[in-house]
Order: C-alpha cells, then structure tokens, then sequence
C-alpha cells in the first residue's frame, strides 16, 4: 500500500511538471487562496474567541464613583445679550 501511495504521488508530481507554465501558475495560485480561507477562517475564530475573554475581562472592572455635588455650578443665561453688547457694529458685519 505504501508504494501505491509513493507512485501515485510520483506520477502526480511528473504530471505536474508536464504542465505549462501558466497551468502551473493557476494551480499554484488556487493552492495559495484555499490555503488562505482557510488560514483565515481560523483566525477570525481565534479573533472572535480572545476579544469575548476581553469582554468578560471588562465586565469585571469596577469603575470608581466621582462625586460631584461639591462642583460649582456653571449659569450661561444672559451671556448671549453680553456677547451681543461686546461685538461693535463692524465686527458684527464680519460674522455673518
């Protein structure tokens, strides 16, 4: 069985070799693109796996509390009619 299989292997090969250059191309190029897909199907798996265990990762991570009812407050009302009052008449030309 195993010479069988070395024959088999050996006429492929001499196959091959009789081929044209373009035909050997196209083989080869086919060759390289199954190879690819599949190179690629497991690595968007791999991919899709390690960003889930970064999920679950940041699930767990506890952000601290600011408090912020000590911060001063800001009031813009009014500050349109003092931005208004501030712009002389030739600057206003020059914003529209």
């Amino acid at each position: 069985m195993n010479s069988n299989f070395k024959l088999k292997i050996k006429n492929y090969i001499e196959w091959l070799r009789a081929l044209p250059e373009s035909k050997k191309k196209i083989i080869l190029w086919a060759v390289v693109g199954v190879l690819a897909v599949v190179m690629g199907f497991f690595w968007v798996r791999g991919a899709i796996n390690s960003f889930s265990k970064i999920g679950e990762g940041i699930g767990e991570i506890k952000m601290p509390q600011i408090n912020t009812s000590d911060m001063p407050s800001l009031n813009l009302q009014g500050i349109e009619n003092q931005i208004e009052q501030n712009v002389t008449p030739s600057d206003s030309s020059q914003i529209k």
